[in-house]
C-alpha cells in the first residue's frame, strides 16, 4: 500500500510538471524520394550516379510542447542512384527502414494553416541490397545481390520545412525534407581502397494526423 502511494504521488508530480499544451498523436505517411550517392575518391570514381525515383511511406508519432513537437517516425526508405544513358546501365536499390526523429516547430499560424520547419538525425538498417541491369529502359536478368558490399547501418541528419492543415478530427501536412547520410555505407575492399559513398535524398511527403 506504502510502495502504490509513493508511485502515485510521483506520477502526480510528473503530470503537475508537465505543459498544459502538451499534445500527443500519430499517423501515416508517404511520399516521393529522389535518392543518390555522394562519392569521393583519391582515385577515379566509378559512377557518374543521376536521381533515382522511389517511393516512401510509414508511420510517426508526435509530442507537442506548445509550438515544439518531438516527432519521432519508422519508413521504409529506397535510397540508390542510376547510372543511366539512353535507357541502358546500371541502377543501385538499397531498401531501408529508417528511424528519423525530429524536431519540428510550428510558426505561427495563420488560420488552420500552420508552417513549420523541422531538423534531426535519422538511423537506418538496410535490409535489401541491389543491383539491376537496365536495357532500354528494361531491366533485364535477375537482380544482383550486393549485401556483402555494403554497410547494415547508416545515419545522417535531415532538416526540412512544410504546412499543416487542420481539419475537423484530423490534420494534413505537406513537407519536404532532405537526407544527408554521414556514413561510409561502402565496405573496403582492400586497404587502399579510399572509396566514400554516402546517401542523400530529397523528398516530398503528405501525412495524415490523427
Amino acid at each position: 500500500m506504502k510502495r502504490l502511494m509513493i508511485v502515485s504521488l510521483a506520477v502526480l508530480c510528473v503530470a503537475a510538471l508537465l505543459p498544459q499544451s502538451l499534445s500527443a498523436g500519430f499517423g501515416i505517411k508517404g511520399g516521393y524520394a529522389l535518392s543518390n550517392f555522394t562519392l569521393t575518391s583519391a582515385g577515379p570514381i566509378p559512377f557518374a550516379f543521376q536521381n533515382l525515383r522511389s517511393p516512401v511511406g510509414g508511420i510517426f508519432f508526435s509530442l507537442g510542447f506548445g509550438p515544439l513537437a518531438i516527432q519521432p517516425e519508422v519508413l521504409y526508405v529506397r535510397m540508390g542512384g542510376r547510372d543511366v544513358i539512353d535507357g541502358s546501365g546500371l541502377e543501385f536499390w538499397f531498401d531501408y527502414i529508417q528511424v528519423p526523429v525530429l524536431l519540428k516547430l510550428n510558426i505561427i499560424p495563420l488560420g488552420p494553416i500552420s508552417p513549420f520547419i523541422c531538423a534531426g538525425g535519422y538511423g537506418s538498417y538496410l535490409f535489401r541490397a541491389r543491383g539491376v541491369t537496365l536495357v532500354d529502359g528494361v531491366v533485364v536478368g535477375d537482380p544482383a545481390d550486393l549485401g556483402d558490399n555494403y554497410e547494415k547501418y547508416d545515419y545522417g541528419v535531415i532538416g526540412g520545412g512544410g504546412l499543416k492543415f487542420k481539419l475537423p478530427g484530423i490534420s494534413i501536412s505537406i513537407e519536404g525534407r532532405y537526407n544527408y547520410g554521414l556514413r561510409n555505407i561502402w565496405i573496403p575492399v582492400s586497404p587502399e581502397d579510399d572509396l566514400s559513398w554516402k546517401n542523400r535524398s530529397m523528398m516530398a511527403l503528405v501525412s495524415i494526423g490523427f
